[in-house]
Parts: C-alpha cells; sequence; structure tokens
C-alpha cells in the first residue's frame, strides 16, 4: 500500500498546539500568545534611512496602556497584552485565530539609537517607532588633506 501524503511533523505540532489551546481556552483559562503561524507577533517592519530607522509592528486590539517599548544597546523590546475582547463567548469556538494574552519581541536593530529622541505613535492598530540614530552611528565625513 502506498501512502501519497509525506508527513509534515511541523504541520503536526501546529495541529497539536492549536488542540492545546483550543481545550485550555474551553476550560475557561487564559492562554498566552503561542507561536503564530509564519512567525512572531507582533509581525514587523523595520526601514531605515540616513538618520533613523522606523519600526512598524501590527498590534489590532491592544490599547496603549498594555504596550511596553524598551531600548537596551541595539536591542528594541515590544511587551504587551492583548486582552480578549466582548466577542469571547462562553460557546466552544468552531474555528479560533485571533490570538489574546501577553506577547514579548525583541529585535536586534541596525544601529545604535539616541533614546532620548525616540518616538512612538499607535494608530488604528499600528504601532510607529522612529528610532533615531544616536550621533556615534551616524557617519562621519572625514577631511581628506594633500
Amino acid at each position: 500500500m502506498a501512502w501519497n501524503r509525506v508527513w509534515d511533523p511541523f504541520g503536526e505540532l501546529q495541529r497539536l498546539q492549536e488542540e492545546f489551546r483550543t481545550m485550555v481556552e474551553d476550560a475557561g483559562l487564559s492562554v498566552p500568545f503561542l507561536a503564530e503561524r509564519g512567525g512572531s507577533f507582533p509581525r514587523i517592519n523595520i526601514t531605515t534611512g540616513e538618520d533613523a530607522s522606523v519600526l512598524y509592528a501590527e498590534v489590532p486590539g491592544v490599547t496603549l496602556e498594555d504596550l511596553e517599548l524598551t531600548i537596551v544597546g541595539t536591542t528594541l523590546t515590544l511587551k504587551g497584552q492583548r486582552r480578549p475582547g466582548d466577542e469571547i463567548a462562553p460557546e466552544r469556538h468552531y474555528r479560533r485565530e485571533r490570538g489574546y494574552g501577553e506577547f514579548g519581541r525583541s529585535v536586534q536593530l541596525p544601529h545604535k539609537v539616541d533614546a532620548d529622541r525616540v518616538e512612538a505613535v499607535l494608530e488604528n492598530g499600528i504601532l510607529r517607532v522612529k528610532l533615531p540614530k544616536a550621533p556615534e552611528a551616524k557617519p562621519q565625513r572625514i577631511a581628506v588633506k594633500s
């Protein structure tokens, strides 16, 4: 008897994780974010320019009060909590992909940051963090003499 399907251990782990999450949540317990399919939460983009980098993070359903940003050296850490909304009913879910609970993510930045000039704005579920380069991280022009 030939098998036409190749065993996918990672897909099997994701299926077990979803079953575990459903079982625990059906018991009325809160489950912190488990690894999301295809990456970590929150999903981020980082752009960089001559004077600063900008981090964009998707944090739908997260309030300003539930976010915390810290920077140490070139590592930016974003922590927070997404609380279950009113749509979380006591019934058993048919499908549940929107997670809630505590989350945290650290990213390595391409340069040192002037922490006193960092600006962060949360709007429409998108966190925008402007990370100005520290003076020592900016290119310095060197005069060439003959």
